[in-house]
């Protein structure tokens, strides 16, 4: 008999338990992480511009009644009857990254047509706040919320997109002064590209 076979009785839980352990050992090792992944594209990180992350307008108060002595016109995409027009003193650029100014729009026909909105270079959005009323006073629009400008040539909202306020997802200048260079047309200073 060898020296050892005479605790062989003995060792035989101890070596069970310590394969019993190991094989738990093991499946611990297939269990998820406890931590949550950064994985880019997922819910807690999804990227981007720091500012769109998560939106957060800020508190719109409506400007002074556009006067035409303001009135900067513009010319659409598609010729149209109608003359439209930015009031220069209403353009805006807030913290939220909104450019927010009061449009005019007159039909061949001498009806007015007036508005104060808010663009979104970066979504292609914009929203109306408020219409004009014929006694020189603002409405607050009832149905304000976002909505996606109209890829159309004859639409103002998309001509003021694409060749006067922004330049893709950015806007097309440094401040309120570089929007109405675009808009009086200083070759200058219009950073857009009225062809593209």
């Amino acid at each position: 008999m060898k020296p050892w076979d005479a605790h062989e009785p003995a060792l035989r839980p101890i070596a069970a338990a310590v394969v019993l352990a190991l094989a738990l050992g093991g499946c611990g090792g297939a269990t998820a992480p406890k931590t949550k992944s950064t994985q880019r594209g997922m819910a807690a990180d999804i990227g981007g511009v720091a500012e769109e992350k998560e939106f957060s307008e800020i508190e719109v108060a409506f400007p002074p009644y556009p006067q035409d002595s303001n009135l900067l016109e513009f010319e659409l995409r598609r010729n149209s009857e109608s003359h439209f027009y930015v009031d220069r003193n209403s353009i805006s650029i807030g913290a939220d990254r909104v450019i927010r100014y009061s449009v005019v729009v007159k039909s061949p026909y001498g009806a007015l047509t007036t508005s104060y909105e808010g663009l979104r270079c970066r979504t292609t959005e914009y929203k109306v706040y408020a219409f004009g009323l014929t006694r020189g006073e603002w409405t607050k629009s009832p149905d304000a919320q976002w909505r996606t400008i109209p890829g159309m040539a004859g639409d103002f909202r998309f001509t003021l997109y694409k060749d006067y306020y922004c330049n893709a997802e950015s806007i097309a200048g440094r401040n309120e002064q570089d929007l109405i260079a675009n808009l009086i047309g200083n070759s200058l200073n219009n950073v857009t590209d009225k062809y593209r």
